[in-house]
């Protein structure tokens, strides 16, 4: 079970930095906003199941930079651009809403 969650937190947290690149260089996979709960909850599982320093530093520094990427382009919207991406942040799937 413990092998298999840090899989699955391995692939999650690769899914927000590919995602983003994708977007940056036109091929259009959904907005990036939809993958933000990716990188979060994918970090969570890496740092709690991964005992390798380097691939929790390395799935923290991507996520961040595509994060902080998204983050910058949502605060053009002022406290609800900050919303939305708290919103996609935590909630799975909140882009199905609208």
């Amino acid at each position: 079970m413990k092998i298999t969650l840090k899989y699955i937190g391995i692939v999650l947290s690769v899914i927000l930095p590919v995602v983003t690149l994708m977007y940056l260089n036109n091929i259009y996979l959904g907005h990036p906003y939809g993958w933000l709960w990716c990188g979060f909850y994918g970090c969570i599982l890496v740092c709690i199941f991964t005992k390798s320093k380097i691939y929790k530093a390395i799935a923290i520094v991507a996520n961040l930079a595509a994060f902080l990427l998204m983050t910058a382009g949502a605060l053009m919207g002022g406290l609800y651009g900050l919303w939305i991406i708290f919103i996609h942040l935590l909630i799975p799937f909140c882009y199905l809403w609208y």
